[in-house]
């Protein structure tokens, strides 16, 4: 078979096969690889990137000449003059306006608007890796959490079973009906927290399959929470706040609103128009007339300030808003950082004043009531309140790292490349 026929057949069977999806998830999910998958599906991005191709469009725009027009007249001078009669072209002019003074304001301010737009979609990535934080954190506390629902209730299981005589326990006593009941309790109310952890889970697991567009809902593996990290000082990232994209974005929208002043200034009168002409006229035989000629506008009656005037009112108000942006951009940092601040002191001081000393007040709590020292009572506030602290400690944990998310966001960090920035 020819050659040629064998590459037609190759080509076709590719296009035939069916296309496979190129993702792949990882076997463990930790939070960068959720943020990147979240970035890479959320419909959120395409908006932001079809924002900033509007503008770049507009760029391209903003530096093009205007198309020049062209003129054609036909009448009978010549017909009339030469005594043949009828109508004949006698010209033919085109004209070509000229923005001399507009194109160059109109391209500062276009450029402008363009970083803006690039500012404005970081910005929106970072809320959206605030919100990938917000569902990834959810979903791994919730595994915590429900791991530590099922610590419980085995742990409640072996108090039933020290009362059983069963060959397995080196250490059993009796029980009293009273007792007996008591400890059933214990463990329904462990069973119970498995089940509200269980739902919480699969909660959480379904708007993490959601977001991050993950067909199936299988269970999925996190990354094991780990402590927060020590934030930089608030000084260096007062610093650095002028590069937020928000701030950057509304400083981009205020040079492009005061370059719109002067684009209104270059467009109160007519870009002045430069005409190139060619007529046909008779006397004592048909000649042509070549000639250039320039238009410009008289502002006789109208000297059009109403739009220089609309442009310096929208100056104004990019500039207000630009203030209370910086503004509030500093409120939000500094909020953000003491709450991370004290949030990580919290969850230290509970770890080690409460989570450490009720784990061993509920080990030796056990052993005296296999030895029998300890009654039911102690030994079921002991159990409670072990439980208890590593729920709340669970939750600090978890308040701890959305912080750190909302700190990131305040001082427009992230955690994953976010593409072109501005140049």
């Amino acid at each position: 078979m020819n050659p040629r026929k064998w590459i037609v057949i190759y080509w076709i069977a590719i296009a035939a096969s069916p296309i496979k999806s190129a993702f792949a998830a990882p076997d463990v999910w930790s939070l960068e690889s959720a943020t990147r998958r979240v970035l890479e599906v959320a419909p959120e991005r395409r908006q932001a990137e079809s924002a900033v191709e509007v503008r770049r469009e507009e760029l391209s725009q903003a530096g093009r000449w205007p198309n020049p027009s062209v003129d054609f007249r036909a009448d009978n001078r010549v017909g009339h003059l030469s005594g043949q009669g009828g109508n004949n072209l006698s010209q033919m002019a085109i004209t070509q306006p000229l923005p001399i003074r507009r194109l160059a304001r109109q391209r500062a301010a276009a450029e402008a608007s363009l970083y803006a737009a690039q500012s404005s979609r970081n910005a929106d990535l970072l809320v959206l890796e605030r919100e990938a934080s917000r569902v990834f954190l959810a979903v791994q506390y919730a595994v915590a959490k429900r791991q530590m629902a099922q610590e419980r209730l085995q742990v409640t299981d072996t108090y039933t079973a020290q009362g059983k005589g069963t060959k397995g326990d080196k250490l059993r006593r009796y029980l009293t009906p009273l007792e007996r009941q008591r400890l059933t309790m214990l463990r329904e109310e462990a069973q119970q927290a498995w089940i509200l952890a269980q739902r919480e889970y699969e909660n959480a697991n379904i708007e993490f399959h959601g977001l991050l567009a993950i067909e199936g809902g299988a269970e999925i593996e996190v990354a094991p929470p780990a402590p927060s990290v020590q934030p930089p000082e608030l000084a260096e990232l007062e610093k650095a706040l002028g590069n937020h994209p928000s701030v950057a974005a509304a400083r981009h929208e205020t040079e492009s609103a005061e370059s719109g002043v002067e684009v209104a200034e270059s467009q109160r009168y007519a870009d002045p128009a430069l005409k190139l002409f060619r007529e046909r006229d008779f006397l004592n035989g048909t000649f042509y007339v070549t000639g250039a000629g320039i238009s410009v506008e008289v502002p006789l009656w109208n000297e059009n300030r109403a739009l220089e005037g609309k442009a310096k009112a929208l100056a104004d108000t990019s500039r207000a808003r630009q203030s209370a942006i910086q503004r509030d951009a500093h409120t939000r940092l500094e909020q953000a950082y003491l709450q991370l601040v004290r949030l990580r002191e919290q969850s230290e001081q509970m770890r080690i004043k409460l989570v450490e000393p009720a784990r061993n007040v509920l080990e030796l709590t056990r052993r005296s009531f296999a030895s029998g020292e300890a009654n039911v009572l102690a030994l079921v506030d002991a159990n409670n309140t072990y439980f208890d602290i590593r729920t709340r400690y669970l939750d600090l944990l978890q308040g701890c790292a959305q912080a750190q998310a909302d700190l990131r966001l305040a001082a427009g960090k992230s955690i994953v490349d976010q593409g072109e920035q501005k140049p």
